[in-house]
C-alpha cells in the first residue's frame, strides 16, 4: 500500500480510505470482518458519520478497531462528521462527540469534520459565534479530536473561499471523472494551502457502476474493470491525500487494495486518458455547477433535481428518491425555492449550463417521476 502524509500533519495515511457507508446494518460480522481484512493489507483511514448505515457505521468499526493490538491499532486513523442539521450549535456538537467516542472505542478521533458544507450560506453559520464549529475547536482544545477538517459539495470556487480562512487542517470533497471540472479550482486550492485532501465519490454515488457495456472504454487494459479506472483517475492525481470508496465485503476491499497498489504514484497521463475516453462517450450529467439556479426566475433548485432525473435515467431510482427524501428533510436547503412542476420552461437556465442539458425536459421528466412516487 502507498501511503501519504496528511498535509500539515505528522500522519501518514493509506491513499485508498475505507468509505464506511455501504455497511449492510444487519450484518456486524461481516462489517468488522471487511475492516480487519482492510487493516491486513494496508488501510489504515476509515471515514464514517453519524446515520451512516442505519446509525450502525461508527459502532462497526469501533468494535473493529477495539479487537487490533495496540501498536497496530496506533497506527490506523479515523474520521468521522458533525451535522449543523443535527448539530447546530457548540454545545451540540461537544454532546456528539462524546458519544461518538463511544460507539467508535477511542479517547481521541483523528479528523473531525464539519459535514456537507453546501454553499458560503450554510458555511458562515457553521463558523457563528457559538455555532458548530466553536465546539469543534474547544473539542481539540481538550484533546477529544486532533485535526478538524470540513466535507463539502460546494463549488471550486466557494471551497477556494472556505479554504481562504484557514480554519481547517483538510478537506474532503466529492470528485470523480464526471464532475472534476466543477470541483478541481477548489482541490487544487486546498492542495496549494498545505491541507490534507481527501476525495470521495470515486464512482460518482453509483453513476461509474451502471452501463458496463458502454463504460468499458474507460479500462486501461484487460485485465481491468471501469470501478478501477475509476479509482485510478483519483488515485493518480499529486493533488489527493486520500481516495475513499465504499467497501461492503472482504472482496471488495481486496479489489480496491490491488487498484491502489497498481497505480504507483502521480500519473498525469492516466488523468488526460481517462478523461479523454469518458468525453469520447458524449454522456453529459449535471455536475451541479448551479449556475442554471442563478438565472431561474423561480428558483427552482434545479441543480439538486436534475442530479435526481440522472439517477433515474441510468436506472438508480431508488436512489433519486433517497435524496428526494433527504433534502425534503433539510428545510434550510432546497425547500425554500420551488419544485420541478413550477417550471415555466422560459429556457433562461439553458442558456448557462456547462454541460449542454436539456433542462427543461429534465425538469418535466423528474416532476413526473416524483408526483408518481411519493406523496408530493
Amino acid at each position: 500500500m502507498r501511503y501519504k502524509r496528511f498535509s500539515g500533519t505528522k500522519k501518514r495515511v493509506s491513499v485508498l480510505g475505507f468509505g464506511g457507508m455501504r455497511f449492510d446494518p444487519k450484518n456486524e460480522e461481516l462489517a468488522v470482518r471487511s475492516v480487519l481484512r482492510a487493516v491486513d493489507l494496508g488501510i489504515n483511514y476509515f471515514d464514517t458519520a453519524p446515520g451512516y448505515c442505519d446509525d450502525k457505521s461508527e459502532t462497526f468499526i469501533g468494535k473493529a478497531l477495539a479487537s487490533l493490538s495496540r501498536n497496530i491499532r496506533d497506527e490506523i486513523f479515523v474520521s468521522t462528521k458533525s451535522s449543523i442539521n443535527a448539530d447546530p450549535t457548540a454545545d451540540a456538537v461537544q454532546k456528539r462527540i462524546e458519544g461518538q467516542l463511544k460507539k467508535l472505542n477511542c479517547e481521541s478521533i483523528d479528523f473531525y469534520n464539519m459535514w456537507s458544507i453546501l454553499d458560503l450560506d450554510q458555511f458562515r453559520r457553521i463558523m457563528a459565534p457559538n455555532g458548530p464549529y466553536k465546539g469543534a475547536v474547544q473539542a481539540r482544545k481538550e484533546g477529544l479530536i486532533k485535526h478538524l477538517c470540513f466535507t463539502t459539495h460546494a463549488s471550486g470556487e466557494e471551497i477556494v473561499e472556505i479554504v481562504k480562512t484557514g480554519a481547517f487542517e483538510g478537506v474532503t470533497l466529492g470528485y470523480n471523472v464526471l464532475n472534476h471540472e466543477f470541483r478541481k479550482l477548489g482541490m487544487k486550492a486546498a492542495a496549494a494551502e498545505g491541507m490534507g485532501v481527501v476525495t470521495m465519490n470515486p464512482l460518482g454515488g453509483g453513476m461509474l457502476t451502471r452501463d458496463a457495456e458502454k463504460l468499458y472504454v474507460l479500462k486501461e487494459n484487460e485485465e481491468d474493470s471501469f470501478i478501477a479506472a475509476a479509482l485510478r483517475f483519483n488515485l493518480s492525481h499529486p493533488e489527493i491525500t486520500v481516495v475513499l470508496s465504499g467497501m461492503k465485503n472482504p472482496g471488495e476491499v481486496e479489489e480496491n487494495v490491488k487498484t491502489a497498489e497498481a497505480t504507483t504514484g502521480p500519473d498525469l497521463g492516466i488523468i488526460m486518458r481517462i478523461r479523454e475516453k469518458f468525453e469520447s462517450l458524449g454522456e453529459s450529467f449535471c455536475t451541479s455547477c448551479r449556475y442554471c439556479l442563478e438565472h431561474c426566475p423561480e428558483n427552482i433548485q434545479i441543480h439538486l433535481f436534475a442530479a435526481m432525473w440522472d439517477r433515474v435515467r441510468m436506472k438508480m431510482p431508488e436512489e433519486a428518491l433517497r435524496m428526494f427524501h433527504f433534502y425534503s428533510s433539510n428545510e434550510d436547503f432546497w425547500l425554500k425555492g420551488s419544485r420541478p412542476w413550477d417550471c415555466t420552461e422560459c429556457g433562461e437556465c439553458e442558456k448557462f449550463c456547462t454541460q449542454h442539458l436539456s433542462i427543461r425536459e429534465y425538469m418535466r421528466n423528474i416532476a413526473d417521476f416524483l408526483i408518481t412516487n411519493t406523496s408530493t
